[in-house]
Parts: structure tokens; sequence; C-alpha cells
């Protein structure tokens, strides 16, 4: 289903409930994506298709497919936007927080598919906790933003209506999957359990742009190390909840306030590096 960003969050996080993705329209505004693009642009072009140089069988990921990480250090745009999107914040909220205390990012990546790259396997991301995902919860709700072309001939991301209701390992029926076409600004919004898959790029020149973000349960460990990936420096300038989300700065999932409760919070250890070095952790 497609809605105008206009849309209220509660309708927006119903329909992912329902349909295990929503498409929103306008979510950025163009000056907005032109940002985005452009600050990531100078290292895209640095970097070489395919997942790692040494990775060896690389269809997954695509060889033809350049992915950069490291996001929030490459692009505030991207951590004001993108990131901190309050609509984003707001359906993550409504989906994430009934399974946690808190939630942070998992990863944030460019995924820009060049000619001649083969259509992805269809997959469920929640099959990186597998454990987590028996329990048949909701652990990750994910965005894909188009930063430039989002077709289906350049590759737009396949998904399967629906099956997230059908459980994190079971079959997919490729032949359900549809194209989900976006201008750029636009945003699809689904949940880890949906079947989903980028799509070949059969164009001539033409690259599919765009940047993926997730958003998983904090009890469970990240896809991307990013802490590792943002200099003191560019940490120190974000927001507390930028940080938070980041993995710079305590999680604070636990609500008590009395008792031996109150003292139990992540990064507790490192409580004096709050002060010190104002919500980050890196020295």
């Amino acid at each position: 289903m497609r809605c105008p960003v206009s849309t209220s969050v509660t309708e927006l996080s119903e329909i992912v409930r329902r349909d295990g993705g929503v498409v929103i329209e306008g979510l950025l505004t163009q000056g907005e994506t032109s940002t985005v693009h452009d600050q990531l642009q100078p290292h895209v072009e640095k970097r070489s298709p395919g997942f790692r140089e040494d990775a060896g069988d690389d269809e997954f990921y695509g060889r033809k497919t350049v992915r950069i990480q490291g996001l929030a250090a490459k692009s505030r745009q991207f951590v004001d936007s993108i990131l901190l999107n309050e609509i984003l914040l707001g359906i993550a909220d409504n989906i994430l927080l009934a399974n946690c205390g808190n939630y942070w990012m998992s990863q944030a990546e460019t995924i820009y598919i060049a000619p001649g790259n083969p259509a992805q396997t269809l997959h469920r991301d929640d099959i990186n906790w597998s454990f987590a995902a028996k329990q048949g919860i909701d652990l990750q709700m994910s965005v894909l933003v188009a930063l430039g072309d989002y077709d289906a001939e350049v590759g737009a991301t396949r998904v399967v209506p629906f099956s997230h209701r059908d459980g994190y390992n079971s079959p997919i029926d490729s032949s359900l999957a549809q194209p989900v076409e976006l201008q750029p600004g636009d945003a699809l919004v689904y949940l880890g359990s949906l079947a989903h898959g980028g799509g070949a790029n059969t164009s001539e020149n033409r690259i599919r742009k765009a940047l993926y973000m997730g958003f998983l349960l904090g009890w469970l460990t990240p896809e991307e190390a990013v802490p590792l990936a943002i200099p003191l420096e560019i940490a120190q300038t974000l927001p507390e909840r930028a940080r938070s989300l980041l993995g710079l700065s305590s999680l604070r999932g636990n609500t008590a306030t009395t008792g031996i409760e109150s003292f139990a919070q992540l990064w507790q250890l490192d409580r004096d590096h709050l002060d010190k070095l104002d919500g980050t952790f890196l020295q």
C-alpha cells in the first residue's frame, strides 16, 4: 500500500503490521534527498562493487552492487533526515517497543545496483537472529529510501506481500514477488520478517540508488559495528538520541527509578564517560 507522508504514524504502523510493509511517498524532500546523495557520492565512487574484495562468492550482496556503511560519519543529512526522522521513529516505537525497553540501529548502507547485476535471493532479514525469530515477535523495522532511479528495470526491491505472517523460516514462493517502485525521497518501510530481495538491473546504463537502514530490538546485536566507524569529533556533534541509536551512549531501556532495578542500564560500567564526553563512550 502507498501512503502520502501526511498519513498518521498510527495508520502507517497498522498497515505495516497488516501487510508487512508500506510505501511512504515523499518521506524526504527533494532537497534532503539530493543532499544525502551528494554527501555520500564521494564515498560511493571510492568503493569497489561487491561485499568484500576477498569474499569469493558474492552473489547475495551483489558483484555489481556498491555498499558503503558508516553513514552517520559520512552524511549529517542522513542523521537528521533519516535516522532521526520522526515518522520512522514513531513507527518503530509502535512496532518494536512492545518487545524491548529501547531499540537501536542495526545497520545502514547504500545499495547501488549497477546494470547486469542479477536479482537477489528472496530472504527475511530476521534470519540473522533465528533464535529470537522463533519467538514470533517483530525483531526489526527496516526502511529503504530511494536516492535516485528505483523502478523495476533498474532492480526495484521485490517483496512477497503478507509473507511476514508465514514464520521466519517458511518457504518463500518467488512467483508471488512484486517490485516496489519508488520516486526519489519515497521510502519502503517493512518488517524484518517480510520476504524481499533486490531486483535484477536490466537497464543499459542506469543505477538503482537506495539507502537502507534498520532499527533492531535493543537486546539483540546489530549487524554493523556502528561505533567503530564514527570518529570522536563527529560523535560529539550528534544529538543524544542519535548517539543512543548508534550505540554511542547508554541505551536506557530500563525505566525503573527506585530500588536495585534502577541501577541496571546498558553501559552502566562506563557511566563516567557520559559525564566526561557528553554522552559518548569514545576516547
